[in-house]
């Protein structure tokens, strides 16, 4: 009954579920994972330079079947779908990755990833040297769209970029994320390297790249 007191919790009590260090916090992803929000039955579509197969992208280690559901090279000349330069497979265990191997093995603490019972689509775009261009990524996009309702796929993530040229209303790699979440699928896209970049003197004002400077996706 006291005017300065809204409300009285009991002082509940809580455990230890994972090393909190090693949680990605920052998206509060240790919230949605005790909430139950482990992404099962959703697909993410990774474009990137690949995904090679680990015990964290199984479901219990190389025993057990594969969470990479569908892969696929766009890269020129090259079928190869497995990741000749690390990136993607280190984003797909970010993204999904189970912690297994931190487990079993002497880590210092429980690596897991955002989604750990998500489906992964690896659409290879980048090459040995994590380069690529527009119209792979493009071509990679188009096939998501097209395996949405197969995977549910619910996420294209893109954790690559380029300079901007033009207005995000005329790049054709904008258009391309926009068609997607015109789909109905949330589009994340990297800011680029380039923040403490100041050879332009502006303190790295305007160093977001292509396709994350479009309004339309999540940039991160």
């Amino acid at each position: 009954s006291h005017s300065e007191v809204m409300y009285i919790s009991p002082n509940r009590t809580v455990r230890g579920a994972v090393d909190s260090d090693n949680l990605a916090t920052a998206v509060n992803d240790d919230l949605a994972y005790a909430n139950g929000w482990d992404g099962t039955g959703v697909g993410v579509a990774v474009i990137d330079s690949g995904v090679t197969l680990n015990d964290d992208n199984n479901s219990d280690g190389n025993n057990a079947p594969s969470r990479v559901v569908f892969s696929q090279s766009f890269v020129p000349n090259d079928a190869t779908v497995a990741d000749a330069y690390g990136h993607g497979t280190t984003v797909a265990d970010i993204l999904a990755g189970n912690g297994f191997d931190s487990t079993t093995s002497n880590y210092p603490g429980f690596y897991r990833g955002i989604a750990p019972e998500a489906q992964i689509v690896s659409l290879r775009v980048l090459d040995g040297t994590g380069a690529g261009n527009d119209s792979e990524v493009i071509a990679a996009i188009q096939l998501a769209i097209s395996l949405q309702s197969t995977y549910n796929i619910r996420v294209i993530n893109l954790s690559l970029s380029r300079g901007v040229y033009e207005s995000y209303t005329l790049d054709p790699l904008c258009q391309a994320v926009e068609s997607a979440w015109n789909a109905g699928i949330v589009v994340v896209a990297a800011a680029g390297n380039m923040g403490q970049y100041n050879g332009a003197g502006t303190a790295g004002y305007a160093t977001i790249g292509a396709p994350g400077n479009d309004p339309y996706i999540i940039t991160v």
